[in-house]
């Protein structure tokens, strides 16, 4: 009796302790996700870390000698897209307690990881040696062969929505054979909606959306008679920041025409547009709502890439797109003379018949 007592204390002891140490290992559980990499060629030292999943927001990464290493606890499977120079690098995909390394050059690197970006690794190497008559074939079978992983909304991004005339017809095909955890993520059903509207899109941008730098509702002026440039730009992508530059000349050439130009920032930081749109007069409307890529115009209107710019009449019809410099202005001088000429004529008959 007093060995079976005590052989239970001992036990109960044993299981306490063993308790304790699977709490102890429990806490000390690795969670964070870790990129090295090492590109070379880099003409500056910041990358932009544009995430996607679960929620669009950006970060930076300072590298040295183009070697850099960037570490987080992400919660769940997290989607981001390394940016340079406005350019998108790689798509990598994170998970907790999980090693990523990138390496080679800005147009030639390797991925190197386990599951979603060893597959993405294996996809850009197969279709950086595909004929190009082949790419898209190679692309639908990718998509349909790997309907459950995530590297599809790299590829449904960058091969179909992206381009200026998306089949959204072959997309909704694409999207119908996806399992559910990919038509759950928010770029699919974003996509979705967008598919569903497409048919009904309207070429007239009805409503401004955003605020200004000092946080009040942009609307449409009350003149009427204005021709109006829309740009998108971010502070991130120095190719729609030079465009940006560029209209400088333009507002100077039609300073004294019935011509406005509304930039549409797809920053998700303030500070960094704030520092960015120092350009802000009554002929020059900086925008920004901090949606980035979810942006209402940029959905509605198919915007994929920057710099981008629509040129709208005076009915708010889309008239041009990404026209720029000296065809831009002499575009907008053409449309004004010959509105003047319209209202001449009219001038003249209404005249004619008073006689």
């Amino acid at each position: 009796m007093y060995f079976s007592a005590k052989f239970a204390i001992m036990k109960k002891t044993i299981y306490l302790l063993l308790s304790f140490v699977l709490i102890i290992t429990g806490c000390n559980e690795k969670t964070d996700f870790i990129l090295k990499g090492q590109i070379s060629g880099l003409l500056s030292d910041t990358l932009i870390v544009y995430y996607q999943l679960p929620e669009y927001k950006t970060d930076t990464i300072i590298c040295k000698n183009g070697a850099f290493e960037y570490t987080f606890s992400p919660d769940t499977t997290t989607v981001f897209t390394l940016i340079y120079n406005g350019t998108e690098l790689v798509p990598i995909f994170a998970e907790k307690n999980q090693n990523v390394k990138v390496e080679g050059t800005v147009t030639d690197f390797t991925i190197k990881g386990q599951g979603e970006n060893k597959l993405m690794n294996e996809i850009i190497s197969l279709l950086r040696n595909t004929p190009k008559e082949s790419v898209m074939h190679t692309v639908d079978s990718l998509i349909n062969a790997n309907n459950y992983s995530f590297t599809n909304l790299y590829l449904i991004d960058n091969y179909y929505t992206r381009q200026e005339n998306p089949d959204f017809n072959h997309l909704k095909k694409l999207i119908e054979k996806q399992s559910g955890i990919i038509k759950d993520t928010p770029y699919i059903m974003d996509l979705q909606t967008k598919i569903n509207t497409n048919t009904n899109r309207s070429q007239t941008l009805h409503t401004m959306y955003g605020k200004d730098r000092e946080g009040k509702s942009i609307k449409w002026p009350t003149n009427r008679d204005n021709y109006i440039l829309i740009d998108f730009w971010a502070s991130w992508h120095p190719e729609s920041v030079a465009a940006q530059d560029s209209l400088t000349d333009v507002i100077k050439a039609l300073r004294k025409e019935n011509f406005l130009v509304f930039s549409i920032s797809l920053d998700l930081d303030k500070e960094a547009w704030l520092k960015a749109s120092d350009r802000d007069t009554t002929q020059w409307y900086q925008v920004c709502d901090f949606r980035g890529w979810n942006n209402s115009i940029v959905k509605s209107h198919n915007i994929q890439t920057l710099p981008t710019n629509l040129l709208l009449d005076k009915n708010k019809r889309v008239i041009a797109r990404n026209i720029r410099g000296k065809e831009l202005i002499d575009k907008v001088k053409t449309l004004i003379q010959e509105d003047k000429e319209i209202e001449k004529k009219k001038a003249e008959r209404k005249r004619k018949k008073q006689l």
